[in-house]
């Protein structure tokens, strides 16, 4: 007898599907369930099953072989019309069972036994049972036993679920976050350009600067997984493409990056030194016509050495060296703290008629 279809079918399938578990890999979290079932069971097959539309599909299984198999022939698709705990001692003498193939014949399977799985609206989705080759009973330990491992079945998939549900809100407010960063970063900007006092203006830009080279970091945070590292090639082209907006039309800016990835510590780190010495350049440079400043970047894989090297060809003085050494102004107090969080040397001076910047770590990390 075909199963007949679950009152509430269209709901309980959208439940199901809502785990995303279905026709996942293999997994030993589920794999020792099934083989704890079966050898507590002394039954030869042991499965967690779910029913989908038209097949029951299998994540875990004992003594099977298939993944899957159609729902006409389910013995579980009748089974989650029922209670929490099914057991048929003889299929064949079960009249939703005794014509089905998979029990007839030698080979046929002749016992159930089942603890149905239900999510936490109560519908149910599939179960974790065992079958044997002969007519039988469970015991109550065995059925006690049955009936704990489905539960710690449906505790996996609730707390899987509950962490995927986490991660879809916090890259909601992360995206919501960076493309505040980046129009408050525009806003900021037209106001500067609109300023008609000149400390003003550059406090502006200065501010733009930092706004949007943290929506650009915010940006590289969002797409990471956990444990992730930030590709520093990517955020410092974000990075060079937002700063060049905001820099003067004759007035280049080129970051070159040496090593491909930092945790999100290191690049934070290294980018609002960019900004402040940018920023310095930007307000302190002095141009006849045109400029450049040039970023170099360069980190080892595990992060055991790593340095950045920032100059400008502003014309700066040995004079204009030393009170950046001092970090008596707010960008260079900013670098200054950043170079110490980081337990590396900073060293400003005066080289080529512009400043250098240099930051480097103290020593390989052990």
């Amino acid at each position: 007898m075909k199963p007949s279809l679950h009152p509430q079918e269209e709901a309980r399938l959208r439940e199901l599907h809502r785990y995303g578990i279905l026709d996942t890999e293999r997994e030993r979290d589920f794999d020792e369930l099934v083989e704890i079932a079966s050898a507590i069971c002394e039954a030869p097959v042991s499965v967690v099953n779910f029913i989908d539309e038209g097949r029951q599909w299998f994540k875990a299984e004992v003594g099977l072989g298939v993944r899957s198999t159609p729902i006409d022939t389910s013995l579980c698709g009748h089974v989650i019309l029922e209670g929490d705990f099914v057991e048929i001692p003889d299929t064949l003498q079960d009249e939703r069972m005794a014509d089905n193939p998979l029990c007839m014949g030698d080979q046929g399977f002749r016992f159930y036994a089942g603890a149905v799985l239900r999510a936490a609206n109560g519908l149910p989705i599939g179960t974790l049972c065992v079958l044997d080759y002969k007519p039988r009973t469970l015991t109550e330990h065995q059925r006690r036993v049955l009936t704990v491992l489905s539960k710690h079945v449906m505790r996996e998939l609730n707390l899987r679920l509950a962490l995927a549900q986490e991660q879809t809100l916090r890259r909601e407010v992360d995206h919501r976050v960076k493309n505040s960063l980046a129009s408050i970063g525009a806003l900021l900007s037209m106001k500067a350009r609109r300023a008609a006092d000149e400390a003003v203006q550059h406090a502006l830009e200065d501010a733009s600067i930092r706004v949007r080279s943290l929506s650009s970091l915010h940006a590289e945070l969002h797409e990471l997984e956990k444990d992730e590292l930030v590709d520093l090639h990517s955020l410092f082209g974000r990075i060079e493409s937002d700063l060049r907006q905001l820099l003067p039309d004759d007035l280049a800016l080129k970051i070159a990056v040496v090593g491909d990835r930092a945790s999100p510590e290191l690049a934070n780190g290294l980018l609002l030194i960019v900004n402040e010495f940018v920023s310095n350049s930007v307000k302190h440079g002095q141009w006849e016509q045109g400029g450049a400043i040039d970023i170099a970047i360069t980190i080892t894989m595990q992060e055991r050495a790593w340095s950045i090297r920032c100059r400008d060809d502003g014309g700066a003085s040995a004079e204009d060296a030393a009170r950046a050494a001092e970090a008596r102004g707010l960008g260079t107090r900013v670098i200054s703290s950043l170079a110490s969080s980081l337990d590396a040397q900073i060293d400003w001076r005066a080289q080529d008629d512009g400043m250098v910047l240099e930051v480097a770590a103290l020593s390989p990390a052990a």
